[in-house]
């Protein structure tokens, strides 16, 4: 399962807040790069390569101007919160052997067959947070509810993970269920 993307970096040396707005008005986006016992590294990306960062959940590989590639997970991304333009993204830098923990998102696939008897489907939790080595984050775990009946629960101990990957999220939590209407 690959879920690696390439993005093309170049190092920044002017910092602070205003250099950073010019770099923004020019369609650059500040990024930095963190690092287990280094110093961290200040970059810049492209809107465009930031916009396709944006959303992905597995590893990325910064191919930095001058110096080798390096692999990496996004950490954090900062965005404004009336433009929705990012402002500032960080990276985690991740050795390729490495056991790391990441966020995924959840997603419901199927019909429950509690809906047939009357009830509703809820989808409690959204996200999990598993562990993994940084090639096999998966962008999504995909949950099938076609077999819960009504008041019935899916735990995330339930969800089918790839190989590979494990849960750290409690595995008593509730990630969907379905249960009859209140009167």
């Amino acid at each position: 399962m690959s879920n690696t993307i390439t993005l093309t970096a170049s190092k920044r040396d002017l910092l602070g807040k205003g250099n950073a707005r010019r770099l923004r008005r020019a369609g650059q986006i500040p990024v930095n790069v963190y690092a287990k016992g280094e110093e961290s590294k200040s970059l810049v990306i492209s809107e465009a390569e930031a916009k396709l960062a944006q959303h992905h959940n597995g590893l990325i590989t910064l191919n930095i101007e001058g110096a080798a590639p390096q692999s990496a997970v996004m950490k954090e991304i900062q965005i404004h919160p009336i433009s929705n333009k990012i402002l500032h993204i960080d990276f985690h830098a991740v050795k390729a052997d490495e056991m790391i923990k990441s966020v995924v998102p959840l997603v419901l696939e199927g019909e429950a067959a509690g809906l047939r008897q009357g009830g509703e489907l809820e989808q409690v939790l959204h996200e999990v947070e598993i562990e993994s080595l940084p090639a096999n984050i998966p962008e999504v775990i995909t949950v099938d509810v076609s077999g819960l009946e009504l008041n019935q629960a899916l735990h995330v101990a339930d969800l089918k993970l790839a190989d590979g990957v494990t849960a750290v999220s409690d595995g008593e939590r509730i990630v969907a269920h379905c249960r009859a209407h209140k009167v």
